[in-house]
C-alpha cells in the first residue's frame, strides 16, 4: 500500500459483508476470484452464520456479483434443456420485482380475484427493482441512503391507476412537508458548492455559494477564466437565441441539436466555459454533448428560458428517506402480510401505513412459502418464456428460471415481463421478429448512487456547505441527506451526528452518441472494483472538504456502492436509433417502447422501458397496462390451499 492510500485510510478494518459484497469480478462471471478463500481472508468459521439481511449490505449493490451472470450467459446463447419440472402453476407469473413487476401482481388481484395465485421472479437478493434502500448502521442507530429510484417526484403527472395504487397503500403525498426539514441546512447557514479539481481546472477549489451573492460575484471566486465567467453570467439572462423562429420551429430546431451545440454555436458561449457545463447532473445521467437542446430546456437548463416556452410547474411530491423503496416495500406487504411485524404497532390487517413501513425490519422468509397466494421469488433469473401450444390458442405460459445454479419450470395462465425489455428478445424468442427489434433498442443509461456513512458531518458545517457539484471529477456530485423524520425515523440534525452523504456518478465518453456512451459505461461499471470505488470515493471527499478538516482516514465509516449498469429508461425511434429524451421527440409509429410493448398470447410487458420513461408513475402505469392487456378471468385452475 502506497503513502497516498495508508492517508486515504484504504487500509481502515471493514466488516467481512463490506468486503464479500465489496469484491470486483471478472466479466466471466466468478463470484469469488481464486484467492479470496476463507482461509487468505482469514475470515472465522461459523456453524450457522445469520441470513443476510439484503437491505443493510454495504459493498457493491444496485446490479450486485451473483445478479446479472445468468442473464449474461442466456444473453451469449446458453440454453437450460435440463430444467427440472417444479409442478408448480400460478394464474400468473410475474418476472421483476421491481415497482412495476410488483404492481403488477397488485394490479392482476384487483381485476382477477384476490384469491388469485401469483408467483413473482427476481434475479437480485432483494426486491425493489432500482427502489432499494440502503440501511447503514452506527452504534445502533440506523440511517438510510436512496439506492435508486428517489421520489414520488410530481404527484399531478400519476394517472388514475398510480394514484389509487398509492391511496390503498395509504402513501399521502400531501403530509411532504409534515416529515422534511426544508429549513435545517438554511439555519445552519449552508448552502450549495462548487468542487474545482486541478485535472480539469489547474486547481483543487471549493467555491460556495453566499446568501444575495450574484453570479458573477460567485463566478469571480472561480478558476474559470475570464470568456467564461461572462459567458455564464450572460446565460443567465432570459434572452430569446431564435428571434426569427415561429415556437414550432423552434421546437423542431431544439429537437435537432445537442445542449452543447446550442450552447457553442447559438449562444454564443466561449469554449472555456464548457467544462463547468459539461456534464449534466444526474437527472438525465448523459453529458450535454448527447442530451437534445429540447430535452435540457425540460429541465431548466441555463441558456434556453428566453425561448418562449412556459417553465414547467412543479406538482405534489414525497420523500422518504429510502426513496421510493419504501413503496415497494408496501407493495410487498399488501401481497404477503407476513412479511411486516405483528403486535400493537402494526394495522391487523395490510396494508401497513407509510410512517410504519420507513423503520420495520421485514421477514424475508416469508416470501416465498408454499401455500401463500403470491410468493416471491429472489435471486432467481427466468431465462425462458414460452406459450405450451401455439401462442393463439395456448393456455398456459411455460417460466424457466434458475436459482444456485439450478434451473426449473414454473407454468401459469399469464405471464407479465416486468424486466428490461432489452432482455426480453433473448428471454421470449417466440416474439414476432419486429417486436424483438424495437425491444432490443431499449438501452439503458448506466450510473452509480453511492451512499457513504460518516461518523459526523462538521466539516461541511465548518465549510458552510451541503451538496457540491463536480464537473470534472469521478463522482459528479454529492448532497447530504435530506433530513426527513417520519414514523420512528430520526434523521441526523447535529453536525456532531452521524450522517448519510450521497454522491452520483454518471459514466460518460463524451464524442460518442448516447447509446455508445451507454455501452462504455455499462462496461466500466461491470469492470471497476469496488476497491477503486472507495479509492476514489475517498480521494475526492478528502480533496473537496480538506479545509473543513475532513480526513477520509478517520471519517469514512461505511460505504455502499449502488451500481447500476442498465439504469434509467428511455425510447428510442425504431428508424433513426435517435434517443427520445423527452417522449415527443419521436413521431407516434416510430416509438420503440410503444411497438415493443404490444402483448402476445398470454403475455405481457411492463416496467418503466414500455414507457419510454424511468419514473415511478410510468412504471406503475406500465403495469396497469400490462394487466388490462392480459383481461385475466376468474381461473378454472384448481387452487392449492
Amino acid at each position: 500500500m502506497n503513502g497516498r492510500d495508508r492517508e486515504l485510510g484504504m487500509g481502515r478494518a471493514i466488516t467481512r459483508r463490506d468486503l464479500l459484497g465489496g469484491m470486483g469480478i471478472a466479466l466471466s462471471g466468478s463470484l469469488l476470484l481464486p484467492w479470496a478463500s476463507r482461509e487468505a481472508l482469514a475470515l472465522p468459521a461459523e456453524p450457522n452464520p445469520p441470513a443476510p439481511y439484503p437491505p443493510a449490505l454495504t459493498g457493491l449493490r444496485g446490479s450486485h456479483p451473483g445478479s446479472f451472470e445468468v442473464a449474461h450467459a442466456m444473453r451469449d446463447g446458453e440454453r437450460w434443456s435440463d430444467a427440472e419440472d417444479s409442478g408448480e402453476t400460478y394464474d400468473l407469473i410475474v418476472v421483476g420485482g421491481g415497482l412495476s413487476g410488483l404492481s403488477a401482481a397488485w394490479f392482476y388481484r384487483q381485476k382477477a380475484v384476490p384469491e388469485a395465485r401469483i408467483l413473482i421472479l427476481d434475479n437480485h437478493d432483494d426486491f425493489g427493482g432500482h427502489a432499494k434502500r440502503n440501511e447503514l448502521h452506527h452504534q445502533g442507530r440506523m440511517l438510510l441512503g436512496v439506492g435508486g429510484t428517489f421520489n414520488v417526484e410530481d404527484y399531478d403527472a400519476y394517472g388514475r391507476a398510480a394514484r389509487r395504487l398509492l391511496r390503498s397503500l395509504e402513501i399521502d403525498v400531501t403530509r411532504d412537508g409534515e416529515f422534511r426539514d426544508r429549513n435545517l441546512y438554511d439555519s445552519l447557514d449552508m448552502r450549495g458548492g462548487f468542487f474545482f479539481d486541478r485535472e480539469t481546472f489547474g486547481t483543487d477549489r471549493l467555491v460556495v455559494g453566499r446568501e444575495a451573492e450574484s453570479r458573477a460575484d460567485f463566478l469571480a471566486r472561480t478558476p474559470l477564466s475570464e470568456n467564461a465567467r461572462r459567458s455564464l453570467v450572460r446565460l443567465d439572462d432570459p434572452m430569446d437565441y431564435l428571434p426569427d423562429l415561429s415556437r414550432r420551429e423552434k421546437r423542431d430546431f431544439l429537437r435537432g441539436v445537442s445542449y452543447r451545440e446550442f450552447l457553442l454555436e447559438t449562444a454564443g458561449v466561449h469554449p472555456d466555459a464548457m467544462p463547468f457545463l459539461a456534464t449534466s447532473d444526474a437527472y438525465w445521467a448523459i453529458g450535454i454533448d448527447a442530451l437534445s437542446a429540447w430535452g435540457a430546456l425540460w429541465s431548466g437548463y441555463p441558456g434556453l428560458g428566453g425561448l418562449g416556452f412556459p417553465d414547467g410547474e412543479d406538482g405534489l411530491s414525497l420523500n422518504f428517506p429510502d426513496g421510493n423503496a419504501s413503496i415497494a416495500r408496501l407493495l410487498v406487504q399488501s401481497l404477503i402480510p407476513g412479511v411486516t411485524p405483528k403486535g400493537d404497532k402494526w394495522n391487523v390487517t395490510p396494508p401497513a401505513d407509510m410512517e410504519r413501513i420507513v423503520t420495520a425490519r421485514l421477514d424475508y422468509s416469508q416470501l416465498d412459502l408454499e401455500d401463500a397466494r403470491v410468493r416471491l421469488r429472489l435471486e432467481s433469473t427466468a431465462v425462458h418464456v414460452a406459450h405450451r401450444g401455439a401462442p393463439s390458442a395456448a393456455r398456459e405460459v411455460e417460466v424457466t428460471y434458475v436459482q444456485g445454479g439450478a434451473a426449473r419450470k414454473v407454468r401459469a395462465a399469464h405471464c407479465v415481463l416486468a424486466c428490461y425489455n432489452s432482455v426480453i428478445p433473448h428471454l421470449c424468442p417466440e416474439l414476432p421478429g419486429e417486436q424483438r427489434r424495437a425491444l432490443s433498442l431499449a438501452l439503458k443509461a448506466p450510473l452509480v448512487y453511492t451512499n457513504v456513512l460518516l461518523r459526523n458531518w462538521t466539516a461541511f458545517h465548518e465549510l458552510g456547505v451541503r451538496r457540491v457539484r463536480s464537473p470534472g471529477c469521478y463522482h459528479n456530485s454529492m448532497r447530504l441527506a435530506r433530513p426527513i423524520r417520519i414514523g420512528d425515523y430520526r434523521p441526523s440534525i447535529r453536525p456532531e451526528d452521524p450522517t448519510v452523504l450521497f454522491l452520483a456518478r454518471i459514466p460518460l465518453e463524451p464524442g460518442l452518441s448516447a447509446q455508445d456512451q451507454w455501452r462504455a459505461g455499462r462496461l466500466d461499471l461491470l469492470t471497476t472494483t469496488f476497491e477503486t470505488f472507495e479509492r476514489e470515493i475517498r480521494d475526492q471527499l478528502g480533496r473537496t472538504l480538506q479545509a473543513g478538516g475532513f480526513d477520509p482516514a478517520r471519517d469514512i465509516e461505511a460505504i455502499t456502492v449502488n451500481r447500476w449498469p442498465h439504469g434509467y429508461a428511455y425510447g428510442q425511434d425504431v428508424e433513426t436509433g435517435d434517443v427520445a429524451w423527452v417522449g415527443d421527440e419521436v413521431p407516434p409509429g416510430r416509438r420503440s417502447w410503444e411497438l415493443g410493448r404490444k402483448p402476445f398470447g398470454r403475455i405481457a410487458i411492463a416496467n418503466s422501458d414500455a414507457g419510454g420513461n424511468a419514473m415511478t408513475e410510468a412504471a406503475i402505469g406500465e403495469a396497469r397496462r400490462a394487466v388490462r392487456d392480459l383481461a385475466p378471468r376468474r381461473s378454472r385452475r384448481r387452487r392449492r390451499g
